[in-house]
């Protein structure tokens, strides 16, 4: 059972905390000389949320940075920047192109449907087959992704260990001779797990929605991603995808569960802010991901580590509730107001409009 993170990190939810009180954190003199300049910036703009909610994200971004070159990126980035205008533009391109791609397309429906046949003993084996003699190659689609994740992940949520549905029944007296495993874990329907949405790469049609990915791999590329492994159908790749639970898979989807890197590889803890605990009452606080073939790749810990970074960038900073809020107001306003107070809403239409969704 898990219990709801408030703190993240010895950090709390709100403004930037003083540099002095989290130098402990930054490893070298630019390090807290650029939390200081975007610290500043939050200071001078406290009147206008837009503005601080761009300085959080920036802040928060120093503070649990992944990695060494994750943080020296957001570095280099703050310390180029000449004015407070520039520090704007900055955290809105981190809020845009790395905090909205996962918490808001995601919720707009890019989920994969349990399937719904039961497939036969025969059926099953059949699959089975297929899936050993084509799953070292690049999945085709969403659908072969889904199986291919289930075979690798044993046909259950690699977080609450829960079988799936289709198949807690058939075929498991091969791949699971003892069946008490089977009998303590209930049954449910499973999805195929994005850790960087489908749908923000894949299948562009038009040249907005081309640009709008290009700019989200820009940034996962400067943070030192080797982007090729998100190319075309790769993004259904073994590396990208893995098998969770549908409520579990919510809650990943909205940036409110997360998988933290432990030094042990392919072992997370998995942290949540929701404090429902019976919701989430079969989640283990710690999984290891497991393969039953070494050629067939584990979900990347890099990526993993991306995802859990803009989960705890968007709670303390505020900027997931934010981009919620925009779009709860682009559902209901048909006027933007004409001092720009929508602006934030208008480019929401805007992305809105470039969105494009694929079965997950």
């Amino acid at each position: 059972m898990i219990l709801a993170t408030t703190i993240i990190e010895g950090l709390s939810p709100g403004l930037l905390p003083l540099p002095k009180d989290v130098q402990h954190k930054l490893q070298t003199s630019s390090h807290l000389s650029a939390y200081t300049s975007v610290y500043n910036f939050q200071q001078q703009v406290l009147k206008d949320e837009a503005k601080v909610i761009r300085a959080r994200v920036l802040g928060f971004m120093l503070l649990v940075a992944p990695s060494d070159t994750v943080r020296a990126e957001v570095v280099v980035s703050i310390v180029s920047c000449l004015n407070d205008t520039a520090l704007y533009e900055l955290g809105d391109k981190y809020m845009e192109f790395f905090i909205r791609p996962c918490e808001c397309f995601t919720s707009q429906g890019s989920k994969t449907p349990a399937s719904s046949n039961h497939p036969s003993r025969p059926s099953f084996d059949a699959r089975r087959k297929v899936i050993k003699e084509q799953i070292h190659q690049a999945p085709e689609n969403h659908q072969q992704a889904k199986d291919w994740a289930l075979f690798r992940d044993g046909y259950r949520c690699v977080a609450t260990k829960v079988f799936d549905a289709n198949y807690s029944l058939q075929g498991y007296h091969e791949d699971y001779p003892d069946t008490t495993e089977l009998q303590q874990y209930s049954a449910a329907a499973t999805n195929c797990a994005h850790i960087i949405p489908a749908s923000t790469y894949f299948k562009f049609s038009k040249d907005k929605k081309k640009d709008y990915a290009a700019s989200v791999l820009a940034v996962l590329e400067r943070f030192g991603y080797n982007i090729n492994k998100l190319d075309g159908r790769n993004i259904h790749s073994m590396y990208n995808v893995m098998t969770l639970h549908g409520l579990v898979h919510d809650y990943f989807d909205q940036l409110r569960l997360w998988f933290e890197t432990t030094d042990t590889p392919h072992r997370y803890e998995i942290k949540t802010l929701i404090s429902y605990e019976s919701t989430l009452r079969n989640v283990s606080p710690i999984t290891t991901l497991t393969t039953p073939d070494p050629l067939i790749p584990l979900p990347d810990p890099k990526l993993l580590a991306l995802h859990a970074t803009c989960a705890k960038v968007a709670h303390l900073s505020g900027a997931g509730e934010y981009v919620d809020r925009v779009q709860r107001d682009f559902d209901r306003l048909d006027v933007l107001a004409e001092d720009g107070g929508s602006s934030d809403v208008l480019f929401h239409a805007l992305y809105h409009s470039a969105s494009i969704h694929v079965g997950a």
